[in-house]
């Protein structure tokens, strides 16, 4: 990543180009921290209750481990409480312990869900879930309300596992699909304000399952379109004839439709009037503006191997150019050259590869 921004100058006026040739790799190394807890050893004595850790897809609120001390337990979304959300370190003779036992976060099979939102989650997800289950959740809401499902994570045995959803309260109401393998599904609109999700799976291999999303909304609106991912989004209302916007952070470009519009569609039913538009690092571009960004293509992601990537800076004549690398990090067979001018013959100032800080 290189922020530019121009510096006024006393010298003999003249155009100054600042072009730049690069690939960049970003790798990022992450750690993560893990709870170690030491068992007492023989012949000591203890005066706390043990650390009674975190839940796996779960948080703790509270540190106290003194008799008399509660912790309380909360789940992520998705995910239910097993055992008592709230336990006490309690003190007999001198033995320390904690009343109830820690409870756990499990990923239900199946349940009735009436929110106006929430996801739901294959169970044991996600770890593979278990050998020949028969899971069903209805979703129930408003009746002035339609849901929308939206996949965030889809692994399934193929051929053998399947989810069934239906358009309504039970297996009777239209079948809206019937899902299987990796391929990660569109979203999907209900026409009512039921929607039942049917999962089954056979007796041997197990995947990793899924991870989905419902919402709510009223009949004559169309559903939150949400965000793009390196921009920003204005307008909050989704009736008919309203409209949102898209804008991209710096050193992005939009790829598609700045602008969508909330209407009826042909099949009769809200929607945005065009798909959802993306923000881009592109591999080259023009710039005159006073100040920007460069990116490397797809950043912060890996970029792809192949690509020559040519960004010309130019700004007035009575102004020069001031770079600084905010992040630089490439392979050591890929180069990023910095030349004084507007072409690849001007003189170069610098030819930098691996990282930099």
């Amino acid at each position: 990543m290189l922020h530019t921004r121009h510096l006024s100058s006393s010298r003999t006026p003249c155009t100054q180009t600042l072009t730049l040739l690069f690939v960049i790799a970003l790798l990022f190394p992450l750690s993560f921290p893990t709870l170690s807890l030491s068992p007492i050893s023989p012949g000591s004595v203890a005066t706390a209750c043990r650390d009674p850790g975190v839940p796996m897809n779960g948080t703790r609120s509270g540190d106290g481990r003194e008799p008399g001390d509660s912790v309380s337990f909360q789940c992520d979304p998705g995910y239910e409480l097993q055992g008592d959300d709230k336990i006490t370190c309690i003190q007999v003779d001198n033995r320390y312990y904690w009343q109830p036992s820690p409870p756990v976060c499990i990923a239900p099979c199946g349940g009735n869900l009436t929110g106006s939102n929430g996801f739901i989650l294959s169970p044991n997800y996600p770890h593979p879930y278990p050998h020949s289950k028969d899971c069903d959740w209805l979703i129930a809401v408003n009746s002035d309300y339609v849901l929308s499902l939206a996949f965030i994570s889809f692994n399934i045995e193929p051929n053998y596992d399947f989810l069934y959803i239906y358009d309504g309260p039970d297996s009777n109401s239209p079948l809206i699909g019937s899902f299987q393998d990796s391929k990660l599904p569109e979203r999907i609109e209900s026409s009512s304000n039921a929607m039942l999700l049917a999962f089954r799976s056979d007796g041997s291999v197990s995947y990793t399952g899924f991870h989905l999303e419902y919402k709510a909304k009223l009949r004559e609106s169309c559903f939150d379109p949400g965000v793009v991912l390196n921009g920003t989004r204005l307008g909050s209302d989704y009736k008919l004839g309203s409209t949102v916007t898209f804008y991209c952070e710096a050193g992005y470009v939009l790829q598609g439709y700045s602008t969508l519009t909330c209407s009826m569609g042909d099949d009769g039913r809200p929607g945005w009037n065009r798909a959802l538009p993306s923000c881009q690092a592109p591999c080259g571009c023009r710039s005159t503006g006073s100040e920007g960004t460069v990116l490397s293509p797809n950043f912060p992601r890996n970029y792809t191997f192949g690509q020559t990537c040519v960004y010309s800076i130019s700004v007035p004549r009575e102004f020069v150019l001031f770079g600084q690398f905010v992040l630089f990090q490439t392979s050591l067979n890929d180069v990023v050259e910095i030349y004084d001018g507007p072409t690849q013959q001007s003189i170069l100032l610098s030819s930098l590869s691996g990282s930099h800080s």
